[in-house]
């Protein structure tokens, strides 16, 4: 097997092979120091006009994320002006004026100030502006998304949306229904809330339905999905 040149440099100057390492530290410590400068930086407030008028004071910079929780609404500041990525805006301009998805604004230029905000309305449980961007920070931050899908592709683990309620999936399959000798989809639920198990029943239960109709069925269920492949 051959030596790596770390390996040999180690061998004939341990001295010179340590003074490296520590190069290569310092080098990673500082990528990384900057990399965390150019972030852009959150700052809360306690109203959307007081972020507004820091925006319009330049005390936030251009690029910044900008918080009020008291009006649940998280945006980003274009110049001088905050713009809102979440559904409630207050004083902050709706997200619809930038006319087109914050990463395509200003030819993606804020992209990283959107994706910060996303990611930060997501954790505090605001509802997103633009519904596609809502469902690519979940599936980035690992969270379910709902969408809609054949229910015989309802898997364990889904939460199915049924009986006006969301259900947690726990088991699936098909059998033969031997009174009526046809096959049937099965489902095995329970309610994914106290409340949801108030509207349906406190356990786990279970209801089928013909595969003749859940062959083209549709329902709406959520899901973690794998993040795609950079």
């Amino acid at each position: 097997m051959s030596e790596t040149y770390a390996e040999r440099l180690a061998q004939g100057n341990p001295q010179a092979a340590a003074f490296q390492l520590g190069q290569i530290i310092e080098a990673v410590d500082t990528a990384r120091a900057a990399a965390e400068e150019t972030k852009p930086k959150v700052w809360h407030f306690a109203s959307t006009a007081d972020a507004r008028a820091a925006a319009d004071q330049e005390q936030v910079a251009d690029g910044d994320v900008v918080v009020v929780e008291s009006e649940r609404a998280v945006g980003f500041v274009v110049v001088i002006g905050p713009v809102a990525i979440t559904e409630q805006h207050g004083a902050f301009d709706a997200y619809s004026k930038l006319g087109k998805p914050a990463r395509e604004y200003c030819k993606g230029v804020y992209t990283p100030s959107a994706e910060r905000a996303e990611q930060v309305a997501i954790e505090l449980g605001y509802k997103l502006a633009d519904p596609s961007a809502a469902q690519t920070a979940r599936i980035a931050a690992g969270l379910p998304i709902a969408f809609e899908t054949p229910r015989m592709l309802i898997e364990p683990a889904d939460v199915l949306h049924a009986f006006g309620a969301r259900l947690n999936v726990v088991d699936t399959g098909v059998r033969i229904n031997p009174a009526t000798s046809q096959g049937e989809w099965w489902v095995l639920v329970e309610g994914a809330t106290e409340e949801d198990q108030r509207r349906t029943y406190r356990g786990q239960w279970a209801f089928a339905v013909p595969v003749a109709t859940a062959a083209w069925d549709v329902v709406t269920v959520e899901r973690v999905l794998p993040a795609p492949s950079a």
